[in-house]
């Protein structure tokens, strides 16, 4: 019996067309060597750039990393006044006017303030920033007109008072009462208490800030509350500060006994 032409070739077709998926579902489950296609990009040569916000915030770890490098050496390098410095008898033992030895809080409302005052044409130097207890326990025996407080009352044991000076000249000018107020009204500004309001002692290079607190909380370990956002990382910050703050207060109290020898010999 003889096939026809059309059925051989109708045959064909469809035997090729098996064929053809048949490789198809074959090379669709066959095994996928990855490595054939990573060779197209060579580690050495590929780079992924990650874009990073400065806005963003250091997560925690970071800041752990950053306080950890700073060590218990780094109150060594605040910056330190000796007496008449800027005219005036400040006692024996040296003042501190690091800005970095305050509240971060209260000294980035310091660096405002001097900001401000230099916008209007007045240079304000730092007359003193930390104060430890010895330090300020000379003034209280220097006499009321240096303060009233014994140490630890003081604002500046907790690094919530600052004094400064505006300089005219390459000179400290600390009676100029038209300048004081230009001074002080910046300051009040900013939420600082001025001590140019009080009357004993008038104390008008004196700024001070306890976001409501009193002495008697300070001096029971309380800081003022603060906003987080501003300051994610503020505890950890207080922590080192104050290692710091006892590093001077070791540092100063030797000095303090030296010093009371000394006069102790010449008396």
């Amino acid at each position: 019996m003889r096939i026809p032409a059309f059925v051989v070739g109708l045959t064909t077709i469809l035997s090729l067309v098996s064929l053809t998926l048949f490789g198809q579902t074959d090379l669709l489950f066959s095994p996928y060597d990855c490595r054939e296609h990573s060779e197209a990009f060579p580690e050495d040569t590929y780079v992924e750039v990650i874009v990073i916000d400065s806005s963003m915030i250091m997560d925690e770890s970071e800041a752990t990393v950053q306080l950890a490098v700073d060590t218990m050496n780094a109150w060594k390098q605040w910056t330190i006044v000796q007496n008449f410095t800027f005219g005036k008898d400040r006692g024996s033992l040296s003042m501190i006017t690091d800005l970095n030895a305050l509240h971060p809080y209260f000294r980035d409302k310091i660096k405002k303030l001097i900001v401000m005052c230099k916008q209007k044409g007045i240079d304000l130097a730092v007359v003193e920033t930390y104060r430890t207890h010895a330090k300020q326990n000379e003034y209280r025996f220097m006499g009321r007109k240096y303060t009233n407080s014994t140490g630890g009352k003081s604002k500046h044991q907790y690094g919530l008072a600052v004094d400064v000076v505006p300089i005219v000249d390459s000179v400290a000018v600390w009676d100029n009462v038209s300048l004081w107020r230009k001074i002080g009204v910046a300051g009040e500004n900013l939420g600082l208490r001025w001590g140019g309001r009080w009357k004993k002692p008038y104390d008008p290079g004196h700024f001070e800030w306890t976001g409501g607190l009193t002495s008697q909380h300070l001096t029971a370990g309380m800081f003022p509350a603060i906003p987080e956002a501003e300051y994610p990382h503020i505890d950890e910050e207080l922590e080192l500060l104050k290692k710091y703050w006892k590093a001077w207060e070791v540092e100063q109290s030797a000095m303090a006994r030296k010093v009371k020898k000394a006069n102790e010999k010449l008396n």
